[in-house]
């Protein structure tokens, strides 16, 4: 699988061994304009890959046929460009894996193209409906951009032959806008714009707007600023959070590699918070659109700044590389390796070494102290299921908070109860929350149009006298929807995996989707919008559903669910039982329901506290 693929995303090479529902993304190989079917749709067919792009044949990529009965719905996809396509159905036609695209399905699309202005994002064109695309889909788009031996156009009337632009492109040394502006530390003058990939080495911020990053690709400029080694007291050090280098020396000893491989880049917002959110120092990150200009220091060095975009004010310039199959990156590693075997660094040698013996002492003692006393009814999560839990679905909790499994939550000892007089009994609910990780595996109404509700709410109006004059109706939409969990835990031998119904009502909706409600059935944005979210929650797990509702199954087919574990609060509580919810007198009946052993009240499960990022 491909380093730096979007989650739940899988790469060209297992998409051709899958068989089912998928989200994929690849570089265009070969298209074959839009036709008319025999039927009312049309049919656009297209070839994808990710891997071996210059080995001058298709056939080791997925192909795809995308039908829409409006031609402006398919994708107008080109040779170079890079596609996304979320929830794409796989299937064996003709004895050869095909991705394909039902007229009656919407499957979102996005095309990536490098823009024509060095100073732009990449830009995307989304459909049938539009929405955005995600940030780890935007980088690994870019990345793929990069790699594709297409050169940038704009979209061409005709189809132009593949190889037959590659080659030209071989011939002539030219490449891609983004290729040509990725440049190295030894190659950067002033008044540019580039795309650098290195190593941080440090990021300092001084104030809420801007963050300064100190950053080596392990090449070297005479015009960068020369960072000194332990062992060189000859040289002026400023720079320790000093932009404009007036400090006279630093005021620590720098530890990074010494000389002038090093360029200091202004970061402004947003692209402060993210990168100082997102990375840690010595990861390799790649930055886009990068302004080098001299510092203002007469007879200063070169520096970096990537200002806040006015077009796109949200828009971040960072990305996460592709540690495996970008070819910069391996150069960047072996010049790094390199750099370190001629330079030792006896300091950070000895910090690591006290840090391993920490790491063993630390160790000997965990060996030493008895295994964790687990509480009565409560079942520990395994390290191995919590690896793979999503994180893209986030909770709201008090740090220390520990997670316990849905069996023990369902089977809660502490409504065990026994009276004064030695009668033992259960409470029928507690109003508690829990901390848990499931996997949803239905949910309820069928049709995610029908999440959100009409609610109308009647009033009267009344005069100076008191007197009612007419009625006031309010209306407006709420979240109202239920989700089956399924517990992560092994089950009992013999026994299925314990599951429970999750409501969720207005409020814990909005917390869930960052959303209020709306009339889904009358705005297709925001309902694609709330269906990218849910992928997030339950992976293709609606069209396993539909497909099961369409057959006539009274329950889907699980095996082929794509979902992983979701952390999630939950909420317990009571209403009135089913046999005296009709009745006037709930609250001061106080003997309860007389049905059998029933107290009158139902106990329900609600997710709260919990988002979908």
């Amino acid at each position: 699988m491909l380093a730096g693929l979007p989650p739940k995303y899988v790469d060209v090479a297992s998409a051709l061994v899958t068989r089912g529902a998928i989200n994929v993304m690849g570089v265009v190989v070969d298209v074959l304009g839009a036709r008319k079917t025999n039927g009312t749709s049309f049919c656009l067919t297209f070839t994808i890959k990710d891997s071996n792009l210059n080995n001058g044949h298709t056939w080791d990529g997925l192909k795809i046929r995308y039908f829409k009965e409006n031609e402006s719905l398919l994708p107008p996809v080109s040779e170079g460009d890079v596609v996304l396509l979320r929830e794409l159905w796989v299937k064996v036609i003709n004895g050869q894996p095909m991705g394909v695209a039902a007229q009656t399905i919407n499957v979102p699309w996005a095309i990536f193209r490098p823009d024509r202005d060095p100073t732009a994002h990449v830009a995307a064109i989304t459909g049938p409906v539009p929405f955005e695309p995600t940030y780890a889909e935007k980088s690994f788009a870019s990345s793929l951009l990069e790699i594709s031996p297409v050169t940038f156009r704009a979209a061409p009337a005709s189809k132009p032959d593949f190889t037959q632009t590659a080659a030209a492109a071989a011939a002539s040394g030219s490449t891609s806008t983004s290729q040509r502006r990725f440049t190295l530390i030894k190659d950067v003058e002033d008044r540019q714009f580039v795309d650098l990939i290195g190593e941080i080495l440090k990021i300092h911020s001084s104030d809420s707007e801007k963050a300064t990053l100190y950053f080596t690709d392990y090449t070297e400029n005479e015009k960068m600023f020369y960072y000194a080694s332990d062992n060189d007291d000859n040289l002026d050090q400023g720079r320790e959070g000093d932009e404009y280098n007036y400090i006279g020396r630093q005021k620590k000893k720098w530890k990074g590699p010494s000389g002038r491989m090093i360029i200091q880049i202004t970061l402004w917002e947003p692209h402060a918070s993210f990168v100082q959110g997102n990375f840690e120092v010595n990861e390799i990150i790649r930055l886009k659109n990068v302004r080098i200009k001299g510092s203002r220091v007469e007879g200063g060095s070169l520096e970096g700044v990537i200002h806040t975009n006015r077009d796109k004010p949200h828009g971040v310039n960072a990305f996460r590389v592709d540690m495996k199959n970008d070819p910069r990156v391996q150069e960047l590693l072996s010049r790094k390796t390199e750099y370190w075997e001629a330079h030792p660094n006896p300091q950070k040698r000895g910090a690591d070494e006290e840090v391993g013996s920490k790491k063993r002492a630390n160790t000997k003692k965990q060996r030493m102290k008895p295994p964790p006393k687990k509480e009565e009814g409560q079942t520990a999560l395994t390290l191995s299921i919590k690896d793979q839990v999503s994180t893209d679905v986030k909770t709201r909790t008090d740090p220390g908070t520990r997670p316990i499994s849905l069996h023990d939550i369902i089977n809660n000892p502490s409504h065990n109860n026994k009276s004064p007089d030695g009668i033992e009994y259960r409470l029928p609910f507690q109003n508690l929350t829990y901390l848990s990780t499931v996997r949803i595996v239905d949910y309820y109404p069928h049709c995610v149009e029908d999440f959100a509700v009409l609610q109308e709410n009647r009033s009267l109006a009344y005069d100076r006298n008191r007197d009612p004059v007419e009625a006031q109706t309010c209306v407006r939409w709420e979240w109202r929807f239920c989700l089956l969990a399924e517990d992560i835990s092994p089950p009992a031998p013999g026994q299925p995996k314990p599951r429970t119904r999750l409501f969720v009502s207005n409020q814990d909706g909005e917390h869930l989707f960052r959303a209020n409600a709306t009339n889904l059935r009358e705005n297709p944005i925001k309902l694609a919008e709330i269906r990218s979210q849910l992928l997030a929650l339950w992976g293709n797990l609606e069209e396993i559903k539909t497909k099961s509702l369409e057959e006539g199954k009274p329950s889907p087919d699980l095996s082929s669910l794509s979902s992983v574990p979701v952390n999630c609060c939950i909420k317990e509580y009571g209403i009135a039982c089913s046999h005296r919810r009709g009745s006037t007198d709930i609250i001061t009946n106080s003997q309860g329901c007389t049905d059998g052993d029933c107290f009158g009240w139902e106990r329900r499960f609600g997710l709260f506290k919990t988002t979908i990022h």
